[in-house]
Formats: structure tokens, C-alpha cells, sequence
């Protein structure tokens, strides 16, 4: 048996009960972990139920990949099936090279990258933002001056409510997960990081509700969506940078790219 097995049938349990017994016309589906808890109780791994299957990586489950649909969080307990927005593709950049940096990198950057380079690995995501941020690589994406301040990051409240076809769904008490949140005196840049060029499975609720979020918060000011995908090699790190614009052609909940860049950073 897979190991992905049991996962699949799961969610192909929920789907079927929730999402292809929907009435005809009907767009969006809610459940709720009292949904859950018969199907999880049919799965013991690490001694019970799993609900974290219905929370993460959904993507990867081809029960979901198959409908053609994904998941949002309205709060710790309830969720909502919609239609997939359309997928994206991040192809290399044509735009950039070298990239020359404003501010050189710390004792500790230098140490931590010359670690990964030798083990041929990549350093951790915060660590990846940092050096792209003390750079110059963010500000100049975005034109702006100067490195940001790093002003938010980590588990927060969505707030906001999502409009998903004729459907008002509140997500004020969902739960979302910032990288890093960079501050100018007139911009602000939401990054998501990934320290990696292959992005199959990209969810595009992990861009857009967190540039919602805080579009909202910060009305006076320019809330730009970053997504970052870097890898470091034995010359240094490579960044793709990306600019993700909201897409209200796909029902409210698309994005697309709007810009992007390829930075090269050279670690002598």
C-alpha cells in the first residue's frame, strides 16, 4: 500500500460526501470538523486521527488535483471547497543577471551560506529573505530605496472577507502564515519564500489573502505580493523574483505575474 494511500481515500471520502453531492450550480461547499472526525477515525497514524491531512498539502492529493478544486480556512474548525484558480507557472525569468549589492552580506550570511554551498543544500527560507532584503534585491524589484524593515511575519488572523462567485465567505478568523512582511515609507512587500525553482503545487491563497489582509490594514499605502524562489550553487544564490498582481477576472481569487527578474548574488 502507498504511503499516500490512506490520505487519498480520506479526502476521496469527503469529496464525495461534500463537494460531488453539491447541488447543481453551487460553486463553493463548506464542511466542518464534524465532517471530519468519522473519517478520521477510520486513520490512526502516530497513535490518532490526523486531521493536519485536511490542512496542508492538499494539492498534492489527486482526489483534490482530479475535481479540480482546493481549499480556504474560515477558522480553526471550518474550511471551504471552491474551484481551483488558474495554476501557475513560474518559468525562469528572461529579465536580470549579477546582481550588484547595495549592502554586503554579514559574518553570520557568509557563514551560514558557505555551510550550505559545501553540503550542497540550501539554506532556510528566513535566512534566504534576510540576505534578499539586506541586498537590495527586494528594493530594487520594486524600485524602491534602500533595504525594507521587516515589520510582520509568522501565524496571524486572515481578516478579511473573500468573495468567491455570487459567495461572501468570511475568513476574518482563518488563519494564514506570513514569511516576512518589508516596510517602505510608501510600499509595502509581502514575500513568500521557496527554496526552490520547481513550484508544482504553488497555492495562490498563500499570496493573495495575506496581500488582502494587510491591503486592508494599510490603506495609504502600496501593498506589493512577492514570491521568491531561490537556490544557492557553488558560485552563490540564485533568485527568481516574481510581482503577483490580484486576478478579479477568476471569480475574486485568482493572481497572476506580473513582473518578473532573475538576480544572481556571486559568494567569493
Amino acid at each position: 500500500m502507498a504511503n499516500n494511500s490512506w490520505k487519498e481515500d480520506a479526502w476521496e471520502i469527503l469529496l464525495k460526501k461534500k463537494w460531488d453531492a453539491r447541488p447543481e450550480g453551487v460553486d463553493s461547499v463548506e464542511y466542518t470538523k464534524s465532517d471530519l472526525d468519522p473519517i478520521l477515525s477510520q486513520y490512526t497514524k502516530s497513535g490518532q486521527g490526523e486531521i493536519r491531512i485536511f490542512h496542508s498539502s492538499s494539492k498534492k492529493i489527486n482526489a483534490v488535483k482530479n475535481r479540480g478544486v482546493v481549499k480556504i480556512p474560515i477558522s480553526r474548525s471550518s474550511w471551504k471547497i471552491i474551484k481551483s484558480p488558474p495554476h501557475i507557472e513560474f518559468n525562469e525569468p528572461e529579465q536580470g543577471g549579477k546582481f550588484q549589492m547595495i549592502n554586503k552580506l554579514t559574518e553570520g550570511m557568509l557563514a551560514g551560506i558557505r555551510e550550505t554551498m559545501n553540503i550542497k543544500a540550501n539554506p532556510g527560507e528566513t535566512t534566504l529573505l534576510a540576505i534578499a532584503n539586506h541586498t537590495g534585491v527586494i528594493a530594487d524589484f520594486y524600485n524602491l530605496s534602500e533595504k525594507g524593515v521587516l515589520f510582520t511575519g509568522g501565524r496571524q488572523k486572515a481578516g478579511i472577507h473573500l468573495i468567491v462567485g455570487k459567495w461572501d465567505v468570511d475568513m476574518s478568523k482563518a488563519q494564514i502564515e506570513i514569511d516576512a512582511g518589508f516596510e517602505w515609507p510608501e510600499n509595502i512587500v509581502i514575500a513568500e519564500m521557496k527554496s526552490s525553482f520547481k513550484q508544482k503545487d504553488f497555492d495562490v491563497n498563500q499570496a493573495l489573502i495575506p496581500m488582502l489582509k494587510w491591503e486592508n490594514l494599510l490603506k495609504n499605502k502600496k501593498v506589493h505580493s512577492l514570491v521568491l524562489l531561490a537556490e544557492t550553487n557553488k558560485n552563490g544564490i540564485e533568485y527568481w523574483a516574481y510581482d503577483f498582481v490580484h486576478d478579479r477576472s477568476e471569480s475574486n481569487i485568482g493572481m497572476k505575474i506580473a513582473k518578473s527578474k532573475k538576480y544572481i548574488l556571486e559568494i567569493n
